[in-house]
């Protein structure tokens, strides 16, 4: 994944809604994300995957990051 798909990544991140990431389960919420950043970066299959994998593992992260934005 490139620095840059993950800085996109991040920063959708902080800015989504935190009860939209506090409140999709996972599969839903990694589906959410991957998608959004689709829409601002063509992403290969392969780099979706990639992505997807980083989200799945990164979950309570994100979660954490949106409970101390609720």
């Amino acid at each position: 994944m490139t620095p840059s798909i993950m800085r996109l990544f991040w920063d959708l991140v902080s800015q989504a809604q935190p009860s939209l990431l506090l409140h999709l389960d996972d599969d839903k919420l990694s589906h959410w994300l991957v998608n959004k950043v689709q829409q601002q970066s063509e992403l290969d299959r392969s780099q979706e995957n990639d992505l997807a994998k980083y989200i799945n593992d990164r979950i309570p992260l994100i979660r954490d990051m949106a409970t101390g934005h609720s």
